[in-house]
Formats: C-alpha cells, structure tokens, sequence
C-alpha cells in the first residue's frame, strides 16, 4: 500500500496549520503497525492488559456469528428518553416499550423507538472498531471480513437515511445516523478508526465505495456545514473531520479540523480551557465529554507527527485532579450531573504517557486499567503517585473557592461558585455553592435532567433550586462575580464574593467561613434601590428530620417554586433552625438568623427527579437592604443549634458586622468590613489588646477561635 502525499490548497497564510506531509501506512488513526508488538506485551505481562484484550476478542467474537442488517432509519435524541410527568430516565424493555422507573408510565412509538436506535448504530461502529484490533493483533482474515462488512453497508445505505434533526427537521444541524452532527461525529469516529484498521485488507473499489458512500459524504455534507466556534460539540466534530481527512488523506480536511483560526482544535484549547484547567462552560460533565472528543484526533495527528499535546491541553487533565471532592468526584455544576474523576480513567492513560507527569498516575493507581487507551497506549508500571496535599484555594480563571478541612474522603469540603456564567449550558445560580462532608454530599447542586423534559427548565435550571439568592420569585440574569477577599489557614479558610449583576440594582455579597471540619458561618449581604422579596435557599440532601410545627406555607405557581413544599417555621427576627440526618454517625443543622420581617419556611424541594424529596430551608424576606447570617454545623456539633449573634459597629454610618455562633465554650467570629473602615472592635478572641480592623483580605476580617489565629 502506497503512502499517501499530501498538498497545500488555499492555507498558506495559516499560522502554525498542520504541514503537508507525506502521511505513514495505514493504520494510523488508534495505532500504527509498528505498536502492535508493544500491545501484545500489555496484553501479555499484565492482569489489565489481558483484560482489555479479551474484552475486545468477545466482542469481535460475537460479530463473527451476526447477520449484519443495519436499521432502516437514524437515530432520535437521547434528551427526548425520559419521563414527561417527572423526569426520570426510561428504562428500555424492548425497542417499542420503554417504561418510567420513577412512575410506571409505559411510551411507545415516536420519538422513543428510536431513541434507542443510537445504541444499535454505536454498536456497529464499535463492532467494526473491535474486528478491525483483532485483525491487527491476530491477522485472522475474518475478523477484517466481518469488518469489511460493516463497513460496505453502511457506505451502501448512509445516503438514503434521512436528515433530520432533533425536531424531525431536515436541515443543517442534523444527522443522517443521528439526530444531530454531534451524534453523527460520535457515530463516526470508531467507524473511521475501524475502517483504518482493516484499510489494507480492502480493495482499492471498496476503498472508494466506502469514501465515496460514507466518509466524504458524513464529513463535508453533513458535519462540515454546520459551524459552531467554540464548543464541546465542535471539538467532537473536528476529530470526526480530522480522522475522515488522515485516513482518506485529504489535507483540506486536516487542517479544518486542527487549525481552523475559528473552531479547530488548537482555538478550542487556547480559548476553551481557563488558566485553572477548567472548560469553559463549567459543567463538569461537559469537561470529560469534551476530554473524550479530543483525544481520537490528538492521537491521530501524533502518530502522522503533529504533536497536539499541548500545555492548554495538558490543563483539561489538571484541572478536575485540582478541584475534585475528596472522593474523586466534582459537582452537578451547570448542565451537568456529578462526575466522577475514575469513570474518565481511560484518558489519563494516553495523558501520561504522552504528558510523562506521575501526577496523571494518581488516577490510573485507583483504575482497573482495561480500557482501549490503556491497551493502544497505556504505560507498563506506573510511577509513584504524587497526589497533592489537599488545601483550601482559590481558582479565579475559573472562578470557583474550594474551603476544605480534614483527611482523605472523610474531609469537610466547600466549593462556591462565582465566575463566569459557563455559556449555553450555564445555569443563572451565581454565589451558588455544594458543601460535601463525612464521605458524601450534603447540600448539593441539582444538576440536569434531560434536555428534552419540562423539568428541565421548571426546576434544574431555576435559581430557587440551587443553594443561592433569588430576587422577586424569578431567576438571575446571566453575570459574572468577582472573588472580594480569599485567606486559607491551617485549620480554618473563607472567601468573600461579589455575585455580579444578577438583577438590575441589586448588589449580593457572601462570605462564607469554615472552622475546622464541623462549622460553615455565611453572612450574605443583599441591597437594592427599591424593596424586593428575597429568597435564599439551602437544599439538604435529606429530608428535615424532626416535624416542623408552624403554618403550611404555599408556594407560587412558578418555575422551581411549584416543586417546593412546607411550613412557616420561624418570622420576624427569629432564630431558626433544622436538622437534617444523613446516616448512623452524621448529623447536619441549619441555624439561621432571620432580619426584621422575614420568614422561614422548613420543607422539601425535589432531587433527581419530581418523585424524589430533598430537604428545604427558605429564608425569605421583603425588603431593600438585608444582613442574613446563618451556620452549618456537622457532626457532633449539630447536636444542638448554634447560638447566632449579628451584630453591627456603635457607629450607625459604619457598615462593619461581626457574625458569631457559640457552640458550648467554643466561639467562632466572622468580622466583614466591605467599606474597609479604620473601626476599632472589641478585644479579640485570644484576649489581646482590642483589634484595629484593617484591609486585609479586601476589608474583610475572618477570626478561628480554634487555631487562636486572626486572618
């Protein structure tokens, strides 16, 4: 088989664009010929290896003994497959019956058959993939033969599936296999990466049946049309491109994909990825789906020797290693659910050994390590692992605060949330946080439901169903915040922000301070113009666990609010409190502090889904200008309520505040000082000469009883 020589067409002005080049032998999209040995030593010397292989040759196996008859349609959005009444994901009980877990509701027909048509079409992708490793790495014609097959029907059939989009639409945007280029990228990336593998065991006519009938109409027709910048769907479609580009060997293609000045690969990194290593649309989900986009085409272009392996790629591996929950997983910020570091173990086989960083290896050491990447790339022995000392910090690029205490996954551990909006799958939540303690979560972020459900919109991406402000019973606006002050100490750490714009003259500023491992203090400063109804609410993941006595509250029939149920616990300057009982050994209090006028109500909110109840504290007031201060304490601690105490300066013109809780003889003091005023308080903690309040950390204060230490 001849190599293929490429030219320039049009892309000399590109700066840094992939070279014409003359590409190697095929394969050389997942492996190249001169790797085969190294995998068969992986497969060989270690348990995972061996794993990794026989999971592929089951596989390839089965494919020998089945019919290949392709559906005789695409595929409908996996968004559409949930519950209309309550948002759960449907199970599938045979391809025209698909039944809600949550409620028993049974649906049929359109679009849920063929939703579960993108499982049937992946699946003959990697059945392709699968015949085309055991070719390589048996040289056993028949799994090539049963490939070829795949492979020659679908470049028979491709054509005569219908565009269509999400909404049936034939039109830019959608798919011919999917319901979008998206789905369609993802469909065909392993049958590209197949096709490489048994490309030297087709005909020369087949090869062109196959480009000609699938992979240029796919590519140019259907993906390249539709244009979108900066994206995690555009990162999908670019490897998809760029894989159809080096096996066909069109150099047009290539260079669309890696260095297109408006959406290729290399502006996706230098304008996607934040100084923190966080993508840009904070949804920790839609990082590792955009890590999994990526690593086809870097791998691809690596072994025609373009090295995409940069630094700004580096930081999307860094990044959830930095800001992960002490038990590997990262919040349900955004349009995302929880994410787990380990269910991505796969990428950071290829990230260390094309990185060569041991931290990388602090993944894989926790891994069963039988993935395909381990297989195709995975290093022998891994390096001692360098896990770094967990600390509180601070992430302005991405504009998150982590507070933490404590060791391994039983750690106390805050994130709070200001930075950027996070794009079309942002959520309007700013100043929101998750608090996770004691090995599990405790206030959480609601995530996501299916796209295609009305909870969707009604509840997950309501500000009220988020542990944040909601002003007049709507939404924020989209905004931006700005960390005010951030200090970290041994056994204590707090940081204060701004929410930014979130609605028209309003300002909202929170600080929040850990003490220890057991004591959250949050003092939240809201002001505006003209009189407001605020709502600040805390959501548990449990239920209330004692009966709140007081009036049954009813909520407004609006978004988010119409899921929220329970009664008025406390008014008018009260202390407030609930308890919330996780397990056996863990306990959590709410302790709030309500200003003149306002109200509490103790209930339930939704989980992940309308037939799961969560626990609810809404503080809710009518009013211009408000303090709130409240706790969370942990443990023992919230054996009972905290003693609060808000209180302001003698000069009424001075807006410094001193929020404290008494637990027993133990006191903790959080000191604010927007204006960063020269006031004098009274004599601190450790009893010294009184405390002169100077701008430290943007005028804020923070004093830790416990450590005898002032910040």
């Amino acid at each position: 088989m001849h190599s293929f020589t490429l030219t320039m067409i049009g892309l000399a002005a590109l700066t840094g664009a992939a070279c014409a080049q003359t590409l190697p032998e095929h394969p050389r999209l997942l492996i190249r010929q001169e790797s085969l040995a190294a995998i068969r030593e992986r497969a060989e010397k270690t348990d995972w290896g061996k794993r990794a292989l026989a999971g592929i040759q089951r596989s390839a196996d089965r494919w020998l003994t089945k019919e290949i008859v392709l559906p005789d349609r695409g595929s409908q959005w996996f968004h559409w497959y949930a519950c209309k009444k309550d948002g759960a994901d449907l199970k599938t009980e045979s391809p025209t019956r698909h039944v809600c877990p949550a409620c028993g509701e049974v649906y049929t027909g359109y679009p849920y058959d063929d939703c579960v048509l993108a499982a049937v079409h992946s699946g003959f992708a990697r059945g392709l993939l699968d015949c085309g490793l055991m070719f390589q790495l048996s040289g056993d014609s028949r799994y090539a033969n049963k490939g070829r097959e795949i492979l020659l029907a679908y470049a028979a059939k491709y054509r005569s599936y219908k565009l269509h989009t999400t909404r049936g639409e034939e039109k830019i945007g959608g798919g011919r296999v999917g319901p979008q280029t998206l789905d369609e990228a993802m469909w065909l990336i392993p049958m590209a990466q197949g096709a490489d593998l048994i490309w030297n065991a087709l005909t020369p006519a087949e090869r062109q049946r196959a480009a000609e009938g699938l992979f240029r109409p796919a590519a140019v027709e259907v993906i390249l049309p539709h244009k979108m910048g900066v994206h995690n769907i555009q990162c999908w479609k670019n490897s998809a491109v760029g894989l159809v580009g080096i096996l066909l060997g069109e150099q047009e293609l290539i260079t669309e994909a890696i260095d297109n000045r408006d959406r290729g690969f290399r502006v996706q990194m230098a304008k996607g990825v934040s100084p923190d290593g966080c993508w840009y649309e904070g949804a920790w989900g839609y990082h590792f789906f955009t890590m999994s986009a990526l690593w086809p085409l870097a791998e691809a272009a690596f072994h025609c020797g373009i090295n995409l392996y940069t630094a700004d790629y580096k930081r999307l591996f860094e990044g959830p290693l930095r800001l992960a929950m002490p038990n590997g997983h990262l919040p349900a910020f955004n349009d995302s659910g929880e994410a787990d570091v380990l269910g991505s173990a796969s990428l950071y086989e290829l990230a260390l050994t094309r990185f060569n960083d041991p931290q990388f290896a602090t993944v894989l050491n926790r891994s069963r390590r039988d993935s395909l990447q381990a297989l195709v790339a995975g290093s022998l022995t891994l390096p001692a692992p360098s896990p770094a000392a967990r600390v509180s910090r601070n992430f302005p690029g991405s504009g998150y605060a982590i507070l933490t205490c404590g060791e391994g996954e039983s750690a106390t551990w805050l994130a709070l949330k200001y930075g950027p909006h996070g794009g079309g799958h942002g959520h309007p939540v700013k100043l929101n946080f998750v608090l996770y303690a004691r090995g599990q979560m405790i206030a959480p972020d609601p995530g996501t439901a299916k796209y295609g459900v009305a909870l969707q919109k009604e509840w997950f991406r309501t500000t009220i169903a988020h542990n944040t402000l909601a002003v007049d019973e709507k939404s924020q606006a989209e905004a931006t915040g700005a960390c005010l002050g951030f200090v970290n100490g041994a056994r204590f750490s707090a940081v204060a922000a701004d929410a930014g714009r979130i609605n028209p003259g309003t300002s909202f500023q929170r600080t929040f301070a850990l003490f220890g491992d057991d004591v959250v203090l949050v003092l939240d400063r809201i002001s505006d113009t003209q009189e407001h109804t605020f709502d600040l609410a805390y959501h548990d993941t449990k239920p209330p666990l004692e009966a709140t006595v007081g009036q049954p509250w009813t909520a407004p029939d609006k978004p988010g609010y119409k899921y929220l149920q329970g009664v008025i616990a406390a008014a008018n300057n009260g202390q407030v409190s609930a308890t919330f009982q996780h397990d056996k050994d863990l306990r959590t209090r709410f302790t709030a502090l309500l200003p003149k006028g306002w109200e509490a109500v103790v209930g339930t909110g939704i989980g992940r889904n309308a037939k799961v109840k969560q626990g609810l504290v809404l503080l809710r007031g009518k009013s211009r200008e408000s303090l709130v201060g409240w706790a969370i304490t942990l443990g023992a601690t919230a054996s009972s309520a905290p003693r609060l105490t808000l209180t302001p300066t003698a000069n009424p013109q001075s807006k410094v505040v001193t929020l404290q809780a008494t637990l027993g003889n133990r006191v903790c003091r959080l000191i604010s000082n927007p204006g960063r005023e020269p006031v004098v308080m009274a004599a601190p903690l450790d009893g010294t000469s009184p405390l002169t309040v100077a701008e430290i950390i943007d005028g804020r204060q923070f004093v830790d009883q416990a450590a005898n230490t002032k910040f």
